[in-house]
């Protein structure tokens, strides 16, 4: 197979999330590939450049704006996608240049020693070490790529560098922040890496599924014990970075809770959404005003509390129906509001919808009902339109008549245009 070197430029300077342009240059194909539709199949090695506005003079990034880029285009790839384009490069990139940073870093301070104080002894000097803070977004690159890969080794070398980090300085918050959420992380990737694993006997399955649970759960409590030690400090210092944290650490634990797909683990799922609706209820009471205007937070918090109903569903005594509607009702509120966030407006219009179809099993009122469904019809259709490769959303579309099993978005498309004929 030949080599195909492929060259991205990124112009600007300097450089910028707003500025980037990538350029690629006509690909090759494989020696087997005859689709003429095909823009380029042959497995190369990709070269990116970073030039000056002009284009005539190179341009070096640091480590950290590598992996802001390598986070960008990631979010653009699906999964299938992840370990073969731009994203890995640029966080090969990020990390080799993290590498070299650290490495300067510690030849500078070779040379330099600091006083320590120690309980046995008045005083003793060690060499100093690269910065902590060079070494906490070393870790978060090295957690970040074993994410995206997914890779648990390059997510547990990042745990192991925020838990050095800690024991150096238990005051270092974006470290302690770090290591529970990389914890979490490594966590769900454990669960689905089992989950797709084939055992061949029952027996065996059900006693490494109980040994991986406890492991899980242990690793889940150590995750939240460092959250919560990081989120206290940062609280004290900076009240907006705690709720910004605080979100991103709800939504990582959403995540978590919905990767655990399996009914003998409902309580532990529930212990994971409570858990996160407690961070978001703490911003809140810290300012009400700012969550309620982050539509964002709002669609996180909502869907927290649509799964956590959608777990009661089955539970029968009065007081558990009580609080599925309490809960229901209360994420459909906060959904709404985060109908029109960027981010994720085909995730939460979709679960706005669900959420409207589940409302149709507890009303009683025939109007209610037909209102309910209604409503959640039209968010699921909007949402299949955002987002048309959600298969099990079409699956869903099909079962409730919305178009054929062998239709897709142009059904969709005739419904509204007869819709507004009508009107």
């Amino acid at each position: 197979m030949s080599k195909n070197k492929r060259s991205y430029k990124k112009l600007g300077s300097p450089p910028s999330q707003n500025s980037k342009k990538i350029k690629l240059s006509p690909s090759n194909h494989a020696p087997t590939c005859d689709d003429s539709t095909c823009t380029g199949c042959d497995v190369s090695e990709i070269e990116i450049v970073f030039t000056t506005e002009d284009g005539q003079g190179e341009i070096e990034l640091s480590p950290v704006k590598l992996l802001h880029l390598a986070l960008e285009e990631s979010s653009k790839e699906s999964s299938q996608e992840h370990g073969g384009g731009v994203a890995k490069r640029l966080f090969d990139m990020a990390l080799e240049g993290f590498d070299k940073l650290l490495k300067k870093e510690e030849k500078e301070f070779e040379s330099k020693e600091e006083t320590v104080k120690d309980k046995e002894k008045e005083e003793e000097t060690r060499p100093k070490v690269a910065t902590k803070q060079t070494r906490c977004q070393y870790a978060t690159c090295c957690v970040a790529f074993g994410i995206y890969l997914p890779f648990v080794e390059y997510i547990r070398k990042g745990v192991e560098i925020f838990k050095q980090i800690t024991a150096e300085d238990v005051c270092y918050y974006d470290a302690w922040i770090g290591l529970g959420r990389a914890r979490i992380s490594l966590a769900k990737i454990e669960r689905e890496m089992t989950q797709q694993s084939d055992l061949s006997e029952e027996e065996e399955e059900e006693k490494e599924e109980k040994e991986s649970s406890i492991t899980e759960q242990n690793s889940y409590n150590l995750a939240t014990d460092a959250l919560d030690k990081g989120l206290s400090i940062l609280r004290s210092k900076d009240k907006d970075k705690y709720m910004t944290e605080s979100i991103l650490v709800a939504k990582d634990l959403k995540e978590y809770a919905l990767s655990i797909n399996h009914s003998k683990f409902n309580d532990y799922t529930q212990k994971i959404l409570s858990q996160a609706i407690n961070y978001l209820q703490t911003c809140y009471e810290l300012d009400s005003k700012k969550l309620d205007q982050n539509n964002f937070a709002q669609g996180i918090w909502g869907s927290c509390l649509y799964y956590l109903a959608k777990l009661k569903t089955n539970q029968d005594s009065n007081d558990y129906i009580r609080e599925f509607k309490l809960l229901l009702n209360s994420a459909i509120e906060k959904l709404l509001k985060a109908y029109n966030d960027s981010l994720e407006k085909d995730r939460f219009t979709e679960i706005l919808g669900q959420a409207y179809i589940l409302k149709t099993t507890i009303e009683s009122d025939e109007e209610q009902i037909i209102e309910a469904y209604d409503k959640g019809l039209e968010c699921l259709k909007e949402a299949y339109k955002l987002f048309p490769d959600n298969e099990n959303l079409r699956d869903q579309l099909v079962t409730l008549d919305v178009f054929d099993s062998n239709s897709g978005n142009e059904d969709l498309e005739e419904d509204e245009e007869d819709e507004e004929e009508e009107e």
